[in-house]
């Protein structure tokens, strides 16, 4: 974040130019894969760093018109911290989350008494650590930031590192601060200074996320942090001009969509301050969404944490780029068109299960309007793109799940399907348990025709098997060997949310069922006649 005005502070504006393209003749056709996986999404989010305490009319637009899940504050060296944890709360009602960042460690742990320049004592590490973590407790943080723009040297809050700074710091101190750590916040993602963390094993186990801002670049595929299993945030940025401007509009959706394209698993806007006039706002404090916002909510409302971006033909014809993702086992698609003529795309679906796509686009003239559904036929559809445009296709019909790998939820406990104790011989009782990424709670599902799947264990290799081919209430879910059984191919009958009933053909009348309605870790997951019951609808997610 630099320094804008004496009262609104912010980063060294990107301002874009209106761009003039062609009319885009007819494209090849842009290919969708749901069996490919990439990177998994957190979120979309902006920050209230300086902004006040949010009024209720902006946080219902910011949340529930635009879908924004991840909230950024500022940790003030103050510890003034009244207006953020109003803000924080407010985000942890709405189901979002919260990140943390200091601009600056307290005044008494740097090595020139004040907030402004100067860098945190190493004779500090400890008590920052401690500091960050009575920040976390007090305002009620999700994830915690080291450092704002370690980088960068304002003439405002600000505090300068290395990256053998922040190594040190994360080897020996991170661990302290109790939340998730993010990490460093490069002013242009500049991966100097998270490779020294990274390339150091213990340093990298105290580090969730790497991310960094895109002002003077950075949105490229950060490789290093990808290899370490690191998921990749864009945790600030903003281009003005984008209220007046359409053109603007349009290289804010060019710039999330190459981030989604190179693996980023968050992208986080600037700030939402009232204040200002100059198109960086997202919704005044009225709850008015302003035409950036209609931008970043045609990704924030549609493509939800936990959603997994799927491979596609990125950029299939001139001046058309597009992403798609799997979203509670259904297709979700955005595509833009940056020409200045309209475009006709076709799309082809390749291992899913969409019958029809919903779409919502903003232009210069729309505002995530609902513009029709869309047939799929044979995983086939193909739709105009209008000039300067953003479209997102939702899948809202479907003939079954799309093949994949997952995590199978239970819709009553939240709780993940599990073969017991991590075992792989024949007989383990499936049941539930809250998820912890373990190859025992990761299913294979494909489709074998007609309807029905098999559900393989990506630990045992074995398949989820009806004892027995029983039919009776209480009978025993279990892994057995793959045998092509009647009682180990399953129909996945869609309910709401995305959420499915699990059924086996032999007994198309019965489910996969949670006993007793339990929400403990350990409950047997077994056969029993469909009720409807939350407790005997799944929802697969990416793991």
């Amino acid at each position: 974040m630099k320094l804008r005005t004496i009262q609104s502070l912010g980063a060294v504006a990107a301002i874009s130019a209106a761009v003039a393209y062609p009319s885009n003749a007819p494209g090849a056709a842009c290919n969708i894969d749901m069996s490919v996986n990439r990177q998994t999404i957190d979120g979309y989010g902006f920050s209230s760093a300086w902004c006040g305490q949010l009024s209720s009319a902006k946080n219902n637009a910011l949340y529930n018109t635009l879908g924004f899940s991840i909230l950024r504050i500022r940790i003030d060296p103050n510890r003034n911290w009244t207006d953020e944890t109003v803000n924080a709360s407010n985000a942890h009602a709405a189901g979002a989350k919260v990140l943390g960042t200091p601009w600056s460690p307290p005044a008494s742990m740097k090595d020139n008494g004040n907030v402004v320049h100067g860098s945190l004592l190493p004779s500090q590490y400890g008590a920052y650590a401690t500091y960050l973590n009575q920040a976390a407790t007090s305002i009620g943080l999700d994830y915690v930031s080291i450092q704002n723009e370690p980088d960068w040297n304002p003439d405002y809050e600000g505090c300068v590192w290395t990256g053998a700074q922040l190594e040190t710091f994360c080897a020996n101190n991170a661990q302290a601060i109790g939340k998730p750590v993010v990490m460093p916040e490069a002013v242009n993602f500049n991966d100097s200074m998270s490779d020294p963390t990274l390339n150091d094993a213990t340093a990298a186990s105290h580090v969730s996320f790497v991310a960094g801002h895109f002002y003077g670049g950075g949105n490229t595929v950060h490789q290093n942090a990808l290899n370490h299993g690191k998921h990749v945030w864009e945790t600030e940025h903003y281009l003005t001009g984008g209220q007046s401007d359409f053109n603007v509009c349009m290289q804010l959706a060019k710039e999330v969509t190459d981030a989604m394209n190179n693996q980023f698993s968050a992208y986080l806007w600037w700030w939402v301050n009232d204040s200002q006039t100059d198109g960086t706002d997202l919704v005044n404090g009225s709850g008015t969404i302003i035409k950036p916002g209609y931008i970043l909510g045609q990704f924030a409302k549609w493509i939800r944490p936990g959603s997994t971006s799927v491979s596609t033909t990125y950029n299939p014809q001139s001046n058309v780029y597009v992403t798609a993702y799997r979203v509670n086992g259904g297709t979700v698609i955005v595509a833009i068109n940056m020409g200045t003529g309209s475009a006709s795309q076709q799309f082809v679906i390749q291992n899913g299960n969409a019958t029809t796509m919903e779409g919502y686009r903003t232009s210069s003239s729309q505002s995530m309007a609902d513009i029709g559904a869309s047939t799929v036929s044979g995983g086939s559809f193909t739709v105009t793109l209008p000039a300067q445009s953003v479209t997102t296709f939702v899948q809202t019909g479907s003939s079954g799940l799309a093949n994949g790998t997952y995590k199978l939820i239970a819709r009553h406990s939240g709780k993940a399907m599990d073969a017991f104790g991590a075992n792989t011989t024949n007989g383990t009782q499936i049941i539930q348990w809250t998820y912890g990424g373990g190859n025992n709670q990761r299913w294979t599902v494909t489709s074998l025709g007609g309807g029905l799947y098999k559900i393989i264990g990506v630990q045992s290799g074995k398949s989820i098997d009806i004892s027995n081919w029983g039919t009776a209430n209480g009978t025993k879910v279990q892994l057995w060997d793959y045998l092509a059984g009647t009682n180990q191919k399953f129909f996945f009958n869609a309910t709401s949310g995305g959420y499915y009933e699990i059924s086996p053909s032999h007994a198309t009348g019965s489910c996969l069922d949670v006993s007793g309605v339990s929400t403990a870790d350990g409950a047997n997951v077994q056969l029993w006649q469909w009720l409807n019951g939350n407790n005997q609808q799944w929802s697969p997610q990416a793991p």
